[in-house]
């Protein structure tokens, strides 16, 4: 008798614990050294955001960021923050891509100003022995507009002297061929700067 009143009693108060949602320590909360309430609103029972992420996460809390799941939940954050569960690691970071450090300006790739100094003036030489050869005058139009071009975009001359001797050399190719396209689209290159910069253009 004694022992069927004390069935019935624990089996009264084993209920009256299920009922009311309290649990000695569940699986999770040993797992993660949390309390219940860390994940669970206690009254009415149910997820919070913590348990939430819990759950999505493969049941860890990695990369969880306390602060930020409750905002982005819409709730204050949760009781009991730290010490954080056991599972917890840091949240990643984006960081910006950082900026590609400034690169020296390569030296023009090509022939060398010397080089094409000597096509221009064999070329000028030849045309100088034929100066009514059609072709002749055309070649060393280009070999000049090439010369040209080479002054132009040579870093070993300082600007002030670059440019003024460039625009002679490419000058004279358009003399020999108005039509040239190099020495056109150059001679354009170097006004504009000058005019950009409100300066004269070299006679």
């Amino acid at each position: 008798m004694i022992r069927s009143i004390t069935r019935v009693a624990l089996s009264g108060v084993a209920l009256a614990l299920m009922l009311s949602g309290a649990q000695a320590k569940p699986p999770f909360a040993e797992k993660e050294g949390k309390k219940c309430n860390y994940c669970h609103a206690p009254s009415p029972p149910k997820l919070g955001y913590r348990a939430l992420y819990y759950k999505m996460h493969n049941l860890t809390f990695e990369g969880f960021d306390d602060a930020a799941e409750a905002k982005k939940a819409g709730v204050d954050v949760g009781p009991d923050p730290e010490p954080k569960p056991k599972s917890w690691t840091a949240p990643k970071t984006t960081e910006a891509p950082k900026p590609d450090a400034p690169k020296a300006p390569e030296a023009p790739k090509g022939p060398s100003v010397a080089s094409l100094k000597a096509k221009s003036d064999a070329a000028s030489a030849a045309l100088a022995k034929k100066p009514n050869d059609a072709k002749l005058k055309l070649a060393a139009a280009q070999a000049m507009a090439e010369y040209g071009h080479g002054q132009m975009l040579d870093q070993s001359v300082p600007p002030r002297m670059r440019y003024p001797q460039a625009l002679a050399t490419l000058r004279k190719a358009k003399a020999l061929d108005p039509k040239n396209k190099l020495a056109l689209e150059d001679i354009k290159a170097i006004e504009d700067a000058y005019k950009s910069m409100g300066m004269p253009i070299p006679k």
